[in-house]
């Protein structure tokens, strides 16, 4: 009987989504529309006539995990038990109406909390992410203290790489690869790149290091606020392979490496080195700067004798065949310069480098102005880089 009820109960499902393309909307939200749910977009970039029960307008892109943060905050109604989410070139199940996935969702999340992936197009990778979620009133009202289903600080991508590992970690994810939400992303068939799409690609290596980073913190600050009571009973997996956690991530970065800032701008003050005739030389800092100029260090032009870096925990680990030292370390291996590896502390950097040029060991900033970095920050405040 209690089966029976649940099956009679009509549920609200809106498909809840950022847009900058009226036009692929008028071609995607009636498909959506046809298989019963309701529509919410908030447009930004272009605004136009669009087929939704709510349309909203932000002057400026808020990234797409705060676009959807801010539907499930402010725009979705309280009726809404479930929402999608998603992109305007993403289709619904051809197979089953909302109402029969709602059934289905909360026969698995009676209480709500809980996110359902359909994976049955695996376009993009897409089995080791939630880009086209099926999430309940209970996660995303209370999930990251309130703020939202998503951490909502990434710009555009890994914010579903993140959704997918907490709600596996919190035993809260279904993967469906009976289910396919039709991914017609622009790369799918060659069609023009959108002009947003250029903050994407500016955006993309600041979102994987920030994932990346959150990775080894087990995502801090996703713990569901505290209003929620009882039902926040659990904990967060720890033991769950980072090495499949940061796959996509890495392969993105193994693809930097071909078109790599950051091992361009050490590649430049390793030969600049070079031809100032300052060998061996020393990199100063081990942080995710170093870590995705990786490929700069395997053949540099000069010995680079050592990696500096102020967290002692990480004294004695080597990295492409380099030790990693403190400052004292880097002295005592004669290194004739040092070069700052930390675009975000770069001046913190400049500032503990002290040590080095009250010696007359030559510190390259690969950023910022050496002289300016001087007037900067004139404190010996110790960073971890």
């Amino acid at each position: 009987m209690a089966s029976a009820n649940r099956q009679r109960r009509h549920h609200e499902v809106w498909f809840a989504i950022p847009s900058a393309n009226p036009e692929k909307c008028r071609k995607v939200l009636p498909v959506w529309r046809e298989r019963g749910y309701k529509i919410a977009v908030l447009q930004n970039f272009e605004r136009g006539e669009i087929p939704a029960d709510i349309a909203a307008w932000f002057d400026y892109y808020p990234g797409w995990p705060e676009s959807v943060n801010i539907l499930c905050r402010e725009i979705v109604p309280k009726g809404c038990d479930l929402i999608v989410s998603g992109g305007d070139d993403m289709l619904p199940d051809p197979n089953h109406t909302a109402q029969e996935l709602a059934e289905q969702f909360f026969e698995r999340f009676p209480d709500g909390f809980g996110v359902m992936q359909p994976h049955g197009d695996e376009f993009l990778s897409a089995k080791r992410y939630c880009g086209s979620p099926f999430i309940g009133r209970a996660w995303f009202e209370t999930m990251y203290g309130g703020a939202g289903p998503m951490y909502g600080r990434y710009h555009h991508n890994y914010a579903d790489n993140e959704l997918y590992w907490v709600a596996r970690g919190l035993g809260a994810l279904w993967e469906r690869p009976d289910l396919s939400h039709y991914h017609d992303h622009f790369t799918r068939t060659g069609q023009t790149q959108p002009a947003y799409w250029e903050s994407v690609k500016r955006k993309d290596l600041p979102d994987c290091l920030l994932y990346y980073a959150r990775v080894h913190d087990h995502f801090p600050g996703h713990a569901a606020s505290e209003s929620s009571g009882v039902r926040w009973t659990r904990e967060f997996d720890t033991s769950m392979p980072k090495d499949e956690m940061l796959a996509l991530a890495e392969q993105r970065l193994f693809r930097v490496a071909i078109d790599n800032p950051y091992a361009d701008a050490i590649g430049k003050a390793l030969l600049a080195c070079k031809d100032a005739g300052q060998d061996p030389v020393a990199i100063y800092g081990f942080g995710l700067h170093t870590q995705v100029a990786g490929s700069a260090l395997r053949e540099p032009p000069v010995k680079i004798a050592c990696i500096i870096d102020d967290n002692e925990s990480n004294h004695g680990r080597v990295a492409w065949g380099i030790p990693v030292v403190s400052r004292e370390g880097a002295l005592r291996m004669g290194v004739q310069a040092v070069i700052l590896s930390g675009n975000s502390v770069e001046d913190a950097l400049w500032a503990n480098a002290a040590v080095f040029r009250e010696r007359g060991i030559e510190v390259r900033r690969i950023y910022g102005s050496s002289q300016a970095g001087a007037s900067v920050r004139t404190t010996t405040q110790l960073v971890r880089a």
